[in-house]
């Protein structure tokens, strides 16, 4: 059995052959397998029994099948979790420790999510308990468009864990031939060259050397700076800050503001707590 594992999370439909696509670059890669699964939210003990959908189980285990299909049809080992649970991050959270996944990938914005038509629940914040409590890295997609990437833009800030960048970035690179594009901000031109250095000996401490071209850009490291930049590539890859830092879990004000407004599909990338 392959030892890398990619936990995927399935909820909107629409978005399965997105998702398995990414996850499945990145097993390949490592020659790795897909775990798929969906989670059936439990009726609260306190809610009428009217609150629970009696199609839930079966409208899960539709989502499932069909990602299982799409990795198959790709050649991927995959296997099937449909997860019942009060709260729905901790049955996703519950897969991936399971199957010891390397790799968490799901979407942001899964609306509408069939499994939660009939409750006030948002899935935004299902991403937010997932990123906080995840075993493993976790790897968000926002996405626009088409899943054909050929250019994509990797936001090197503060937050950025290029240890885990290289476990998308390497993939991307060689199962898509997707043209990588570092690009860092320095507040002065006078520091172009020190920011240069710093960022060249970070992507060679990961193994990222030849992997990407790197531009440093004199200015401020603003959302509007990078969702103008979104324009002219297919793909962004952010980092996060940690989760001390953040009124929300997943994301920074920055990063918040990019995810929804780029216009092209957006990955943030956040590292499995240390400890």
């Amino acid at each position: 059995m392959p030892d890398y594992t990619v936990a995927v999370a399935l909820a909107n439909p629409a978005n399965i052959p997105k998702l398995i696509h990414l996850a499945a670059l990145i097993a390949t890669e490592y020659s790795g397998r897909l775990v798929v699964t969906s989670v059936v939210p439990a009726p609260d003990e306190e809610a009428p029994a009217s609150g629970h959908d009696p199609d839930a189980f079966d409208k899960a285990q539709s989502l499932v099948q069909r990602g299982y299909e799409a990795a198959l049809a790709r050649g991927l080992q995959c296997e099937r979790r449909v997860a019942v649970g009060q709260h729905i991050h901790e049955g996703i959270v519950n897969v991936a420790e399971g199957h010891q996944a390397n790799l968490l990938v799901m979407g942001m914005s899964e609306s509408p999510y069939p499994l939660l038509e009939a409750s006030d629940i948002e899935f935004d914040r299902v991403v937010d308990a997932v990123s906080a409590h995840a075993p493993c890295n976790v790897l968000v997609a926002k996405f626009r468009d088409g899943m054909h990437f050929d250019s994509a833009l990797v936001w090197v800030s503060d937050h950025i864990d290029f240890r885990m960048a290289e476990q998308v970035i390497v993939p991307l690179h060689h199962q898509a031939g997707v043209e990588i594009e570092f690009v860092s901000f320095a507040a002065s031109q006078q520091q172009v060259r020190p920011a240069r250095i710093q960022v060249n000996q970070s992507l060679e401490e990961a193994g990222l050397t030849g992997y990407g071209h790197l531009t440093v850009q004199v200015g401020e490291e603003t959302a509007d700076a990078l969702i103008e930049a979104s324009k002219s590539y297919d793909l962004i890859l952010l980092g996060t800050p940690p989760l001390h830092q953040l009124e929300r879990r997943l994301l920074g004000s920055v990063a918040e503001q990019v995810v929804h407004n780029a216009y092209c599909t957006t990955l943030v990338m956040r590292p499995a707590e240390k400890g």
